[in-house]
C-alpha cells in the first residue's frame, strides 16, 4: 500500500470510518454500472477496481486478519451466495453421473498439487506452498451468480461451471479446515515445516460435529419458511439474513465453519425438498448487494499485503499453476460429463475466479498460525491476497468472454450493439 497513509493525512479530523465506507460503496456501484452498460462487462469490475484504488490509497483502511463486523459481513455474503448454489445441486443426480463426480473432486485435487509443487520448486516452505495451494483449490460461485445475473446467462454451460465451482469450493473449505486444526507450522531459521498435531484430530471431529450443527440449525429454520405461501415478501428475505449472521456469530463462539455449514444447509434444503425452492426476492436483492460490499473489501485488503517486487513472479507462477490446473484437469476429466469438448473450455475458463470465499480462507490460515509461525502466517497473506484478486479480474473476464461466445450469454455489448442494431445485454 504505497500511499497507506495518503487519505489519513487529508481526512478531516474526526472523519466517521462509516462515512468513507458510505462513499467508497457509492463511487463502486456507480463505476460499476458504468462499466456494465458501457462495455457489457459484469458490474463487479467497476466494484473492485473502486476496491483497488481505495486500498492503495488507505481509504477504508481494515485490521488483518479480519475480525469483528467485518469478519461476520463477509461470512454473511459469502453464506447467502453458496447457499443459493448449493440449493442447485442434486445429490442423487450427481451420483449417477460418475465422470462428472470425478471431475468435480480431481479438479481442485490436482490444482492443489501443482500449485503447491510450483511454490516448493521456487523454494518456499510447505506450510506456505500448501495453505496457497489449498486456497488455489476453490473456485467462486459468487462471481458466476453475478456474471449469471448480469449477463442473463442460462443453459447448460452456465449450470455445469456453476456445479464445478459449488463443488471445488466445498472441498477447499474442508482442506482448510483440516489444514488450520489438525496441522501446526513450525518456526525454522530457514524453512519451518508443518507439525502434525494428535490433540488435533480431537479438534477436527468437533469442528466437523458443530458445522454439520450449524448447518442442521440454518435447514430447519429455512425449512418452514421457504415452504409457505407468503415466503416471497421481503420479511422472509430479512429473516433469512438474520438466520445466517446468527449462524456466522454462533460458529465463531463456539467452533465450527460457517461457511461450510452454509453449502451443506443448501445441499439439505434442495434434496429434502419435494420440490424446487423459490427464494425471496428481497433475499436475491440483499445477495446483490452483500456481494458489492464484498468485491470491494476483496481488493481493498489485496493491496494491504506485503507485496514486493520479488514477490511478483512467484505471485504469476501461483496464478499460472492454479490455471494450468484447472483448465488441464477439467479438459482431461471431461470426458463422458455430457458436455461437448468445445464446451468443456467455457467451463474451465469459469473455473479461474476467486473472490471473498478465499479471502476468508486466507484471514482464517493467518489468524491460526500466527501464534505459531508469524513469518508463515505473512508469506501466505503477501501470495494469497494479490492471487485473488489477479484470478478474480481475470476469472470474471474469461468467463464473461466464454459465455457470450457459447451462447448462453446474450452477445450485445456496449455501444458497438447499439451502432450495429443488436439487442444488447442489458435492455
Amino acid at each position: 500500500m504505497p500511499f497507506g497513509n495518503f487519505w489519513a493525512g487529508i481526512s478531516p479530523a474526526g472523519f466517521p470510518p462509516l462515512l468513507s465506507w458510505c462513499v467508497l460503496v457509492a463511487a463502486a456501484a456507480m463505476l460499476g454500472h458504468l462499466v456494465h452498460r458501457l462495455s457489457g462487462f459484469p458490474r463487479m469490475l467497476g466494484y473492485t477496481a473502486v476496491g483497488l484504488v481505495a486500498g492503495w490509497f488507505g481509504f477504508g483502511d481494515l485490521p488483518w486478519p479480519l475480525q469483528g463486523s467485518t469478519a461476520l459481513m463477509l461470512e454473511v455474503a459469502v453464506g447467502t451466495s453458496l447457499l443459493l448454489a448449493a440449493s442447485q445441486m442434486s445429490l442423487p443426480w450427481l451420483l449417477r453421473q460418475p465422470w462428472l463426480l470425478l471431475q468435480g473432486l480431481g479438479e481442485p485435487l490436482i490444482t492443489l498439487a501443482l500449485t503447491t509443487g510450483v511454490l516448493l520448486a521456487l523454494d518456499w516452505s510447505w506450510p506456505v506452498a500448501l495453505a496457497v495451494g489449498v486456497v488455489a483449490m476453490a473456485a467462486s460461485p459468487a462471481v458466476l451468480l453475478r456474471i449469471a445475473e448480469d449477463l442473463r446467462a442460462s443453459g447448460a454451460v452456465t449450470d455445469r461451471s456453476l456445479l464445478l465451482a459449488t463443488l471445488s469450493t466445498m472441498l477447499a473449505l474442508v482442506a482448510a479446515l483440516v489444514l488450520t486444526v489438525v496441522f501446526v507450522p513450525q518456526a525454522a531459521p530457514v524453512h519451518g515445516g508443518l507439525r502434525f498435531s494428535v490433540a488435533g484430530l480431537g479438534h477436527l471431529l468437533l469442528n466437523a460435529l458443530l458445522t454439520l450443527a450449524w448447518a442442521v440449525l440454518v435447514t430447519l429454520a429455512f425449512w418452514p419458511v421457504l415452504r409457505w405461501q407468503s415466503s416471497l415478501s421481503d420479511a422472509t428475505g430479512l429473516y433469512l439474513l438474520a438466520t445466517l449472521a446468527a449462524a456466522s456469530m454462533l460458529a465463531d463462539r463456539w467452533g465450527g465453519s460457517a461457511v461450510l455449514a452454509f453449502v451443506v444447509a443448501g445441499l439439505l434444503l434442495r434434496n429434502l425438498s419435494p420440490r424446487p425452492l423459490i427464494w425471496p426476492q428481497a433475499f436475491q436483492a440483499a445477495n446483490s448487494m452483500l456481494n458489492l460490499l464484498m468485491f470491494v473489501l476483496v481488493a481493498n485488503m489485496a493491496v494491504q499485503a506485503d507485496l514486493s517486487w520479488a514477490l511478483i513472479p512467484v505471485v504469476a507462477s501461483a496464478v499460472l499453476a492454479r490455471m494450468l490446473g484447472k483448465f488441464g484437469s477439467i479438459l482431461l476429466l471431461g470426458h463422458g460429463t455430457g458436455l461437448g469438448w468445445r464446451r468443456q473450455w467455457p467451463v474451465a475458463c469459469a473455473q479461474m475466479a476467486l473472490s471473498g470465499v478465499a479471502l476468508l480462507m486466507v484471514s482464517g490460515i493467518a489468524q491460526r498460525w500466527a501464534p505459531f509461525s508469524a513469518d508463515a502466517a505473512r508469506q501466505v497473506t503477501a501470495i494469497a491476497l494479490p492471487m485473488i484478486v489477479v484470478c478474480e479480474v481475470l476469472g470474471v473476464l474469461l468467463a464473461s468472454t466464454t459465455l457470450w461466445r457459447s451462447g448462453d450469454a446474450h452477445r450485445g455489448i456496449g455501444r458497438a450493439a447499439l451502432h450495429q442494431g443488436e439487442k444488447r445485454h442489458d435492455t
